[in-house]
């Protein structure tokens, strides 16, 4: 009898160590939750119009595996434009936002996450600046995809990944104003939609922490409570970064691109009985098996402890799965096509007159 109920006291501790730990009277939760964020550079051309002379169906063939190998609870990605169908039956993961569309349609953004996934939008930006320079940002309706996704039962986590305006080059003050219009409109969305929430941020911000003109330390952090990934656990949640900071990281790392300070981020905020706490962060270039990059950008791989508080979490939303309509076919696709047309066409005559004066 003794050995009987020590096999039976044995197998209940260890379903107890599989399962979310709770507190003694029920009313609080944790668990963990591995997040991968990348840009995977899934842009239409062939290798040697890329960057590093790279194919990026080739590439885009060979990322899930690498992806999957990691075993993440939600993938965010952006740049997943033509070769969306190939992340869609390879990430191994059971819920998938739907394709937005390829070049000039869709917005390149998706999530792929173990939790359902529910009130999908997308919010194209209102200011972007660039036509056939400065990254092509007018091209497509960049902006930011917002989820929320169910972590527990009856327990919703707003997710959003966002694609900022990129360059840096001439007219730097032109995409820098496009970056703060668009870090405040996605606030103004956060503030309405997921206020009293939990949220977590992730994406390509296309900007550092050092550089203090893109005002991300005000705009994410002191106005509107987020804190970073890495800077709280790889800069001890110091958001302005000192000349001694940059020397420091500057000397661990032969470059500053996708090694610290990435463009890649990811903000959390704690709300509706939901606190996160990041455990770890790392920025981690993607090969496969000959040593060739598989993205122009590091991904993003990092690991939060959430903790649910029953006896706050108040709920009032109606939660509605995606469904496919023919309205961005019939309507949006149109729209983009004939917009990304129009600024084509009034965009050569300058560029023929560069040429000649060159």
């Amino acid at each position: 009898m003794k050995k009987i109920l020590a096999l039976l006291l044995c197998v209940v501790l260890c379903a107890a160590c599989a399962c979310p730990v709770c507190a003694a009277d029920g009313s609080a939760e944790t668990g963990t939750m591995k997040i991968v964020n990348l840009n995977v550079d899934g842009l239409p051309i062939p290798a040697w119009a890329s960057s590093e002379n790279r194919d990026p169906l080739a590439c885009s063939k060979k990322l899930p595996s690498v992806i999957n190998a990691m075993q993440p609870d939600i993938v965010a990605v952006q740049e997943d434009f033509n070769f969306h169908f190939i992340h869609k039956k390879e990430i191994d993961l059971p819920y998938k936002t739907m394709h937005s569309g390829p070049i000039p349609f869709g917005d390149g953004m998706n999530f792929f996450s173990r939790y359902p996934i529910y009130n999908v939008a997308r919010e194209p930006w209102d200011e972007t600046y660039g036509v056939l320079d400065h990254c092509g940002d007018e091209l497509t309706p960049k902006g930011f995809l917002c989820a929320s996704m169910e972590i527990a039962d009856g327990v919703f986590v707003d997710v959003y990944d966002l694609h900022a305006d990129a360059d840096w080059g001439v007219d730097y003050e032109r995409d820098l104003a496009a970056r703060l219009s668009e870090y405040r409109q996605l606030m103004r969305f956060v503030d309405s939609y997921s206020k009293d929430h939990a949220v977590i941020l992730v994406g390509d911000v296309n900007a550092r922490f050092l550089d203090t003109e893109n005002e991300m330390q005000k705009i994410f952090i002191e106005d509107a409570g987020f804190k970073e990934a890495w800077i709280e656990l790889e800069n001890e949640g110091r958001y302005y970064l000192t000349p001694e900071d940059e020397a420091r990281f500057s000397a661990r790392y032969s470059s500053w691109w996708g090694y610290w300070d990435s463009a890649e981020k990811l903000f959390y905020r704690d709300g509706g009985g939901v606190s996160f706490e990041a455990l770890s962060n790392e920025l981690r270039w993607l090969y496969d098996e000959s040593g060739a990059e598989l993205a122009d950008h590091a991904a993003q791989i990092t690991e939060l402890r959430y903790s649910i508080d029953r006896s706050a979490v108040q709920d009032s939303r109606t939660y509605k799965k995606e469904i496919w309509t023919p309205y961005r076919i019939l309507f949006l696709y149109p729209k983009y096509f004939f917009k990304s047309l129009f600024l084509l066409l009034g965009a050569l005559p300058g560029l023929i007159v560069d040429k000649i004066k060159k």
